[in-house]
């Protein structure tokens, strides 16, 4: 029992110390979709710096997606990313060990799933949502659903 608690502490603890917007959430990622953090740093106009949620990636069907959420991304011209319909979000599937971009889209959030094996997309928007499956060379609409009246 007090293996438990001083594990969870020390790992709360660790959170705690981390800077909240740091390069290393960048650094960490795949060079090809790094050159596209590049080329949003100039834009930008600041050095390019993320929360640690800024990437999160899932493997599916024996191929892994990294997923980008702008909206965890420290850009100075927040119009580079993020607009009335949200921020940006970029999908990127490897293959040989190269990762190209494949779902690129502004909203509220974009959530991949692992559905047997099947990597999708939930898209949120204002007031839609949008579901997207793989079909093993990009992501395809399943179903559109209107959210509130």
């Amino acid at each position: 029992m007090s293996l438990q608690a001083s594990g969870q502490s020390s790992a709360r603890s660790g959170m705690a110390t981390e800077r909240p917007w740091a390069s290393e959430h960048i650094e960490g990622l795949p060079v090809d979709i790094r050159r596209r953090i590049v080329a949003l740093e100039r834009v930008c106009g600041n050095a390019a710096a993320a929360a640690h949620y800024f990437a999160v990636s899932i493997e599916a069907g024996g191929r892994r997606f990294v997923s980008l959420h702008f909206e965890e991304f420290a850009c100075g011209n927040r119009a580079a990313v993020c607009n009335g319909n949200g921020c940006l979000h970029e999908i990127y599937a490897e293959s040989r060990g190269r990762y190209r971009i494949v779902f690129s889209r502004k909203a509220l959030d974009v959530r991949m799933t692992n559905a047997g094996g099947i990597a999708g997309l939930e898209v949120s928007q204002l007031d839609t949502s949008e579901t997207y499956r793989w079909n093993g060379r990009g992501f395809t609409p399943v179903r559109t659903e209107r959210n509130g009246p």
